[in-house]
């Protein structure tokens, strides 16, 4: 196309130079006039295909580079879905309140989370993961079904409403060199070492789920032992805050004069025994320090909050896989918790709330037999006592079993569809010994007896993308 507009051109400067020099008459000039006419048309054709074909590869260009900028991020996700029926007993005090059962039945919930991962460059990558989990049919939004649109679950995301999502992971992973890295944003701290046999997948988390169970902002250095030291060791230092007190009509000058943010401290160390004959298998030793937890993560009257002391755990988590070649996995979580209060009480409905006064501990074990490559059969039991409690109210477990104040059994089978799928029908049983499970604070320091239950039948259908 750049050679007949060239030639175009040419043409057009020679017939000027003839006509100027008088070597044509008029009738030559008049078609030579014309010819020039028809040669200007065609330069401007010319001109527009070429203008045309540079935006279509500059759109091409365009398309190919934000289609490369997708590619770098990793996709994948998991779909879950329970039904559940659920009965037991709640609210009852030995000798006080008698409480009240309640049986809800063919209740519906739907899980969907979103993970992605992009490698920055050779010493950075990013992680991240959006979640979802809501009861199907979800009746708490405002007004209720009153036929408006936008007043009940049916109408979200295709109705006027809010641009919230929910990021249950968002974190930098960067190698400072081959052994040291350092993790800074919202951690891996949900569905840890203790739930990924119920849970049928590898291990998610770095923390134990005794200790742990739900998401957390912070920022956390590992160092890699050499592979001759200390066989799959690493020893990890992690600094968080569990609570800090913001205000959006404020931004960074939000703050409470009178009430400590509680900052989070943690040291674990974790390998292999040594053993192959035993098969794959985690150690992790874990020691956590909260310092000033606050009475109320929702409460922003800074006359009535107060802080209540701090709290110290340990931990001790074994796990073995395929042990000694069989078909069974299994594994053994101990943890203590030991408060420390300042003395203090925040005032409640309840009356004057504590934290909790002596130490507390628990225990959680489990196995799970694989019967076959679609069938496996599993069983856990988790122990807790009067005054036991961990950072587990972010946990996917409806009832947080692992917080209880009494014992739990929890036996399910298990059905492989396939390499993506998987079905789990399961039954969860929890007798309370003492009030205010998961609680970090009771009246006066001391969770009083109960006589409360819970029992849990369900049927779990598990997809992986």
């Amino acid at each position: 196309m750049k050679r007949e507009i060239v030639f175009a051109f040419c043409a057009i400067f020679l017939t000027s130079n003839y006509i100027m020099a008088g070597k044509y008459s008029d009738k030559d000039v008049e078609k030579l006039l014309k010819r020039v006419e028809q040669l200007e048309k065609s330069v401007k054709k010319f001109q527009g295909d070429y203008e045309e074909q540079i935006d279509e590869l500059n759109a091409r260009v365009d398309d190919n580079e934000f289609q490369a900028s997708l590619n770098r991020i990793k996709w994948g996700g998991e779909f879950e879905s329970t039904v559940g029926n659920y009965w037991g007993r709640q609210g009852s005090i030995k000798g006080i309140y008698t409480g009240s059962k309640y049986n809800n039945h063919n209740k519906w919930d739907l899980k969907l989370r979103l993970n992605m991962q992009t490698n920055i460059n050779e010493r950075t990558k990013f992680i991240g993961r959006l979640s979802m989990y809501k009861g199907w049919a979800s009746s708490q939004k405002w007004g209720g079904m009153n036929g408006y649109p936008g007043t009940f679950d049916s109408s979200d995301g295709r109705s006027l409403g809010g641009s919230s999502i929910y990021v249950e992971r968002a974190y930098v992973d960067y190698k400072i060199t081959n052994n040291l890295i350092a993790t800074i944003g919202r951690q891996p701290s949900n569905d840890g070492p203790g739930m990924n046999l119920k849970n049928n997948t590898p291990r998610k988390s770095t923390y134990p789920s005794i200790l742990f169970n739900g998401n957390a902002d912070g920022l956390v250095l590992s160092y890699k032992f050499p592979k001759k030291t200390i066989s799959n060791g690493a020893i990890r230092l992690a600094y968080g805050k569990g609570y800090q007190w913001s205000d959006d009509s404020y931004g960074y000058n939000a703050n409470q004069n009178d009430l400590k943010d509680l900052n989070v401290y943690g040291a674990f160390l974790e390998g292999s025994l040594p053993f192959k004959k035993m098969g794959s298998n985690l150690v992790v030793f874990s020691a956590v320090l909260g310092k000033d937890f606050v009475g109320s993560s929702g409460d922003s009257n800074t006359s009535h909050n107060i802080n209540l002391g701090d709290f110290k755990h340990f931990g001790l988590y074994f796990e073995n896989n395929r042990a000694f070649g069989t078909k069974l996995n299994y594994f053994i979580s101990l943890a203590m918790s030991n408060p420390k209060s300042n003395g203090k009480s925040y005032i409640t409905a309840m009356g004057p709330m504590q934290l909790l006064k002596k130490d507390g501990y628990a225990y959680h074990v489990g196995a799970r037999y694989d019967i076959n490559s679609k069938f496996k059969i599993g069983y856990e039991f988790n122990h807790g006592s009067r005054y036991w409690f961990s950072y587990t109210t972010g946990s996917y477990d409806p009832l947080n079993k692992i917080a209880t104040r009494g014992s739990a059994h929890d036996f399910y089978l298990m059905y492989q569809m396939d390499m993506n799928q998987f079905l789990r029908m399961g039954y969860t049983s929890i007798d309370y010994k003492y009030a205010m499970s998961g609680w970090h604070m009771a009246p006066n320091g001391k969770p009083m007896p109960t006589d409360d239950y819970a029992r849990l039948l369900y049927l779990n259908y598990n997809v992986k993308f």
